[in-house]
């Protein structure tokens, strides 16, 4: 029984750090950082480059309030999950508003969001479901989150998308993850996409 609890035990171990060795942590401008799959590939420039190429240019100024994406490619070359973060700098509320608001004013916000959405998606796709913004807390951040589904027209694949909005003055950004959940791999997506969304932190 003993020999039992102990083999367990090291397969337990050996899943957590092979877990964490597939991911990098990525440190953004404003002290932003996520943790990402090291088998993810950046989006610069319209060039894709490896993770760790990326890291290696992370010490030049980045200007662009869009600094960081992301995507993860299958054996076709098709898109299958994706990450970006646009930043805000022009934003004035701040986390104590964000803490303070109502679930009116939530719901408000979320109504606008939806029109939005429906907006961008006319030309494109279409939106499949709508679930809604609430707040959460990551690492000791408040946060807004909004989930929804959508449909593409140019790669035919239907998204589950999450928009965590981190709002804090002028470092405001939000954080964009989406996949395909029709794939056979979804279950291995979501637990991915949910791990970068976890790892998200900002430092003082």
């Amino acid at each position: 029984m003993k020999n039992l609890v102990f083999l367990i035990f090291l397969i337990i171990i050996s899943f957590t750090v092979n877990a964490d060795s597939n991911f990098k942590t990525i440190n953004l401008p404003k002290g932003v950082s996520i943790d990402v799959p090291i088998n993810w590939q950046v989006i610069s420039n319209n060039q894709r480059i490896t993770l760790d190429a990326y890291v290696e240019t992370l010490y030049e100024p980045i200007d662009s309030d869009f600094p960081f994406a992301a995507n993860y490619y299958n054996d076709n070359s098709e898109v299958e999950a994706l990450l970006n973060i646009r930043y805000y700098p022009w934003m004035e509320i701040t986390q104590e508003d964000v803490f303070n608001a109502s679930s009116d004013e939530v719901q408000y916000l979320d109504s606008i969001l939806n029109e939005n959405i429906l907006l961008s998606m006319k030309d494109v796709g279409k939106l499949l479901s709508w679930n809604g913004t609430k707040k959460e807390y990551i690492n000791g951040i408040i946060v807004l989150v909004t989930e929804y589904r959508r449909y593409l027209n140019t790669t035919k694949d239907s998204g589950r998308v999450r928009l965590v909005r981190v709002l804090n003055d002028n470092k405001s950004f939000t954080l964009t993850v989406s996949y395909d959940d029709r794939r056979q791999n979804s279950f291995m997506l979501e637990g991915i996409t949910n791990r970068i969304i976890e790892s998200l932190s900002i430092s003082n």
